[in-house]
């Protein structure tokens, strides 16, 4: 899926994907982040492209307590759902 971004939103999610601990720059343009710190917590496979980013991965992440660790659950699947992700873990605010 891709999502259109101005340049402003992506100078912020790149500036956020820098930062983040969570976040491994996989290419010049690709992205892995796993963001733990939302109600939903979610992992992106994300590649930025003209006008926005490319979704190449989406998933919530789900917790075993038994295991103790995190497991990919439910895909993804509408950009809606990936931009509010953004948003609540403060990688987008405009």
């Amino acid at each position: 899926m891709r999502i259109k971004l101005t340049s402003q939103q992506e100078a912020e999610l790149r500036a956020f994907l820098d930062a983040s601990e969570d976040a491994e720059q996989l290419s010049a343009r690709e992205y892995m982040a796993d963001l733990y710190d939302i109600d939903r917590p979610v992992s992106l496979d994300l590649v930025f492209v003209k006008g926005g980013i490319g979704v190449d991965g989406a998933a919530e992440l789900k917790y075993d307590e038994e295991q103790d660790g995190w497991y990919m659950g439910e895909r993804l699947e509408q950009p809606e759902e990936v931009l509010s992700a953004l948003r609540a873990c403060g990688a987008i605010r405009s």
